[in-house]
C-alpha cells in the first residue's frame, strides 16, 4: 500500500505566515490522503500543534510516520491544483454521490453494442492468486480467489477518449487541458486529473463499469501470481515507472513487452488507476486499520511519479494497494474500464446450439 503523504516542512514559521499555513493545512485535510500526525515534533517541526489538529478531520493513522509539507505546489500533486480554494465535501455527501451515476450510456453505443468489448482483453473465469505476505499488512494474506469471466480495457483511458465524453455529457474538462480539449501532444496519453466519480461516469457512458480491485489484480498478474505483469523480476524498461526516468505520462501502449498475461498494457506505471472497490481488509486479514471502511477507494498500478521521498518504495507490483478519498484529482491518477462477460449486450443475435 502507498501513502502519498505531505512532503517537506519549512522549519522557520511565524506570525501571519503561520495563520496562512493553518488555512492551507485545514483545506488540505478536508480531501487528503490518510496521514498520521501522532509524531508531531519529529514529523512536523515548526508547525503549531493547534494547526495540525485541523488535519485529523480526514487524515488517519498510517503504519509509518509520514513527512509533512506546507508548500502548495507539493500538496497539489496529490490533493489537486486548487489547494488554497478547497471546500469541504463531507463523507455523507461523498457517500450520497457514490450510490448511482446520473450519466446514461452513449446512445450511439446502444445501437452498436458489440463495440463495447472492442479494445478490451478477455480474462477467463477461474482461480488466481491474490495478495502478498512479504510487504505491507494490508496486502495479505496471500490467498486463492475465484472470479467469473470478465473483460478489461487493453489500454488506460486516454485524453482523446475522455474528450469525447466531455463533449457528449458536458462534464468539466480536466484541469491540465487548459481548455475544452486536450493538447494534441497529449491526446494518446492517459487522462489524469480525474476523480473516482469522473472515472465511474465515463465507464457508465461507455456501457461499462470500473473494475473491482480483485479483477484488476487478476488482469495484471494472471493465474501464476506474478509480482509484475511481465514476471517476477522488476524491469524499468517495461513500463513508465519512476525508475524509468521519463518523469511524466507516456502514450498508452508504449511498452508492449510489459503486457500482462492477458495482454493488458501499462498495468505497472504510467498512472494509478481507480477501481470500484472500497479500502477494506482482505478475507482472513484480522489486523485492525482505522482507514478500512467505506471512505477511501482503491487505486492500483503505480505511476510515473517518483514517490521515493514519501517512502512508498516501488509502486509497480501487481498486489500494491493505494487508497484515496474519491473526489481526489491529481496528475498521477487515471483509470480503465471493465465489463462483465455475463452482462447482456442489447440486440445481440443469439445462435441456437
Amino acid at each position: 500500500m502507498v501513502f502519498l503523504s505531505l512532503s517537506r516542512v519549512y522549519r522557520s514559521v511565524s506570525g501571519p505566515l503561520l495563520w496562512s499555513l493553518a488555512g492551507l493545512l485545514g483545506g488540505i485535510a478536508l480531501i487528503g490522503t490518510p496521514v498520521s500526525y501522532a509524531q508531531v515534533p519529529a514529523a512536523h517541526e515548526g508547525i503549531a500543534e493547534g494547526v495540525l489538529a485541523q488535519c485529523s478531520a480526514c487524515h488517519a493513522e498510517p503504519r509509518r510516520r509520514p513527512r509533512a509539507t506546507t508548500l502548495k505546489n507539493d500538496c497539489a500533486r496529490c490533493h489537486g491544483a486548487d489547494v488554497a480554494g478547497l471546500t469541504r465535501v463531507s463523507h455523507l455527501e461523498s457517500r450520497a454521490r457514490d450510490t448511482v451515476s446520473s450519466v446514461r450510456p452513449d446512445p450511439v453505443l446502444a445501437r452498436n453494442p458489440q463495440t463495447i468489448v472492442q479494445q478490451m482483453v478477455r480474462v477467463e473465469g477461474g482461480p488466481f492468486v491474490l495478495g502478498d505476505d512479504t510487504r505491507h499488512k494490508d496486502e495479505g494474506p496471500m490467498q486463492e480467489r475465484t472470479l467469473p469471466t470478465f473483460y478489461i480495457d487493453k489500454h488506460e483511458v486516454t485524453n482523446s477518449d475522455f474528450h469525447r465524453f466531455t463533449m457528449a455529457t458536458g462534464r468539466e474538462a480536466p484541469a491540465h487541458w487548459g481548455g475544452h480539449r486536450p493538447p494534441n501532444a497529449l491526446r494518446d496519453h492517459p487522462v489524469v486529473e480525474v476523480s473516482w466519480y469522473d472515472a465511474r461516469d465515463f465507464c457508465v457512458w461507455r456501457g461499462k463499469r470500473l473494475p473491482t480491485e480483485f479483477e484488476w489484480e487478476k488482469a495484471a498478474r494472471g493465474t501464476d501470481g506474478l509480482k509484475f505483469p511481465w514476471g517476477d523480476i522488476f524491469d524499468a524498461s517495461l513500463g513508465n515507472s519512476p525508475q524509468s526516468g521519463i518523469g511524466h505520462t507516456s502514450p498508452v501502449g508504449q511498452f508492449p513487452l510489459g503486457a500482462s498475461p492477458y495482454g493488458a498494457l501499462d498495468m505497472a506505471g504510467n498512472v494509478w488507476e481507480w477501481t470500484d472497490s472500497w479500502y477494506k481488509p482482505y478475507p482472513g486479514n484480522t489486523r485492525s486499520n482505522p482507514n478500512y471502511g467505506e471512505t477511501y477507494r482503491i487505486v492500483r498500478g503505480g505511476s510515473w511519479f517518483d514517490c521515493e521521498f514519501y517512502r512508498c518504495g516501488i509502486s509497480a507490483p501487481t498486489y500494491n494497494r493505494g487508497f484515496f478519498i474519491p473526489n481526489t484529482r491529481n496528475d498521477t491518477f487515471g483509470f480503465r474500464c471493465a465489463y462483465s462477460a455475463a452482462d447482456p449486450l442489447p440486440n445481440r443475435k443469439r445462435t441456437r446450439p
